[in-house]
């Protein structure tokens, strides 16, 4: 999609044709997008150097999908006061240009706001399944579930703390120069810090699940030594009973006893038995 109303131009899937273009038009500085759709990129408000552009600037904000793409989208405005340029390498079809180019700004936020936000109704559900599960099961499929999660809220976490911050000197930007309403101001910021907190929040949350998961293993491996231990104990003892027993030396009792072996049988099986029940009376194998 491209769309170019007065001092306003949308331009999605943008390819490297593009930005080579955008460089050269606008005397840009080509290190601007040299991530023009990686994870590693930045979110910043910073003046650019142009001599084809007064007074410039580059905001650099992310947006998601819910299409099972990447969850980084960039979206690159670039401004001055008689221009605004936005660009990104996924779809524009939610924004709509406004005749006042710090409106279609505000709106393109909102339109990323609004898509963090359905994501994080997404990722809580997740929580809440991967909590309840946590109490009952370590299966292998919930600690990949765990994983992902948490890789899915590493990158929100350090991208938006880094959007935050830029949204912050942008707008102070704007109310220095009196270029928006400082009401209106506000309120992206205070969406924008709520998001944030979420994110937060989660985080700790699916930290705290990983560590129940832990927890819940360590528990099962105890349990699971102490049966195997207290198994080990209980078959120790019939073993050295017939060990010494199984000695061909003389001397031992019941050697010359036609009934010997049976007698050293339920000897040892009554034994074993007394022993195995005093072993379940100190809950060794709870």
């Amino acid at each position: 999609m491209l769309t170019n109303s007065q001092n306003i131009i949308l331009k999605d899937q943008l390819t490297q044709n593009d930005i080579d273009h955008l460089i050269k038009k606008w005397d840009l500085d080509p290190t601007i997008f040299t991530y023009p759709n990686s994870s590693i990129e930045v979110a910043r408000f910073i003046p650019i150097d142009s001599n084809k552009l007064k007074n410039g600037h580059l905001l650099v904000s992310f947006d998601l999908l819910s299409n099972n793409l990447p969850i980084e989208q960039e979206l690159i405005p670039i401004f001055d006061q008689n221009h605004l340029f936005i660009g990104t390498t996924r779809s524009l079809s939610e924004l709509k240009p406004q005749e006042n180019i710090i409106e279609t700004i505000f709106q393109s936020l909102c339109i990323q706001i609004k898509h963090l936000h359905a994501e994080l109704v997404t990722i809580k559900q997740k929580i809440d399944h991967l909590d309840q599960a946590a109490r009952r099961t370590t299966k292998t499929k919930e600690l990949k579930k765990v994983t992902d999660l948490t890789r899915q809220l590493v990158y929100l976490k350090h991208t938006l703390d880094d959007q935050t911050s830029s949204l912050e000197e942008f707008c102070d930007y704007l109310v220095e120069n009196k270029l928006a309403n400082p009401a209106r101001v506000k309120s992206i910021i205070t969406r924008q810090k709520r998001i944030t907190k979420m994110i937060h929040v989660y985080t700790d949350l699916l930290n705290s699940i990983s560590g129940l998961f832990t927890a819940m293993m360590d528990s099962h491996l105890n349990h699971l030594m102490k049966y195997l231990d207290s198994a080990a104990l209980v078959i120790a003892l019939p073993a050295l009973i017939s060990g010494i027993w199984g000695m061909n030396v003389g001397g031992l009792p019941g050697k010359e006893n036609e009934n010997g072996f049976w007698i050293l049988i339920i000897f040892v099986s009554l034994l074993t038995i007394g022993w195995g029940i005093f072993l379940k009376s100190k809950k060794y194998n709870d």
